[in-house]
């Protein structure tokens, strides 16, 4: 019986320790796959726990936009209403691909407002975007609202735009794709040019997007999501870490950066 108890407490313990890490909130994620071959890394605790997208959402969401022809191309101006905003950068006006670049919120509202909520839906269900729920607010579903995604799903949704496998037009993912590339060495969002483990390897190409939300009052999600390209090869990575609503903000970001280098991709 003595043997029995203990078999028992070493099955349970593992359990256990999910149950606190769902209580507490807290945990990470970090993803990769090499294109060339297949193969998959996956280290953490929440790969497979929905949360908010956060601004990662806006992969998804420029590609409808640029597939209804709501926004025609990378270049497409809207302009800056004068409303306040809480990064400078964000007070002008600005393209697809700057608003990408620097993570502008309100020119995504735009889009939002311009597809319409039964669009955005059925984007949803046909790019297979985790939970596909824009139920709670038309311009904010992906801020900390009802849409969620895991980190294992965000990986299957790359995988799928870098294969050009989406059912969407193909123009739509060439021209996403391009503008999700980073300037050498940096990561570049609405808080401005992040090291991102420089320098480089000679010939290295990097495409990302940063995401970063605060939901349920008291925890927060950071992102970063992406591809590294170099040497005639690929990996596909997704990088999460959640936790209080006083997480680093760069937290997925230095996640990323320490799992790419150690893992010999940069």
């Amino acid at each position: 019986m003595r043997r029995t108890a203990v078999t028992l407490l070493l099955v349970l313990l593992p359990i256990l320790a999910t149950a606190q890490h769902s209580a507490d909130g807290k945990g990470s994620c970090f993803l990769l796959l090499d294109e060339n071959s297949g193969a998959t890394a996956r280290d953490g605790d929440v790969c497979s726990t929905r949360l908010p997208p956060a601004s990662t959402f806006k992969i998804p969401h420029a590609i409808a936009a640029l597939d209804s022809g709501v926004i025609k191309g990378a270049n497409e101006i809207i302009k800056y209403d004068g409303s306040p905003r809480d990064y400078e950068v964000w007070r002008r006006d600005h393209t697809l691909a700057s608003a990408m670049r620097y993570s502008v919120v309100w020119y995504f509202q735009e889009i939002a407002r311009r597809l319409g909520m039964d669009r955005e839906r059925s984007y949803l269900q046909r790019l297979q975007y985790g939970n596909a729920d824009p139920s709670s607010g038309l311009t904010t579903f992906w801020l900390g609202g009802s849409l969620r995604i895991s980190p294992d799903e965000q990986l299957a949704f790359l995988r799928r735009l870098y294969s050009g496998t989406l059912p969407v037009a193909a123009p739509a993912m060439q021209t996403v794709r391009e503008i999700l590339v980073q300037k050498s060495g940096s990561v570049t969002n609405a808080t401005g040019d992040h090291p991102f483990d420089a320098p480089w390897p000679a010939g290295t190409t990097l495409s990302a997007k940063t995401g970063s939300t605060s939901f349920e009052r008291s925890r927060a999600v950071r992102w970063i999501v992406g591809r590294v390209e170099r040497a005639g090869r690929a990996w596909l990575f997704v990088s999460c870490v959640t936790g209080p609503s006083d997480v680093d903000g760069m937290a997925a970001v230095d996640l990323a950066a320490r799992a790419l280098r150690g893992k010999g991709v940069l």
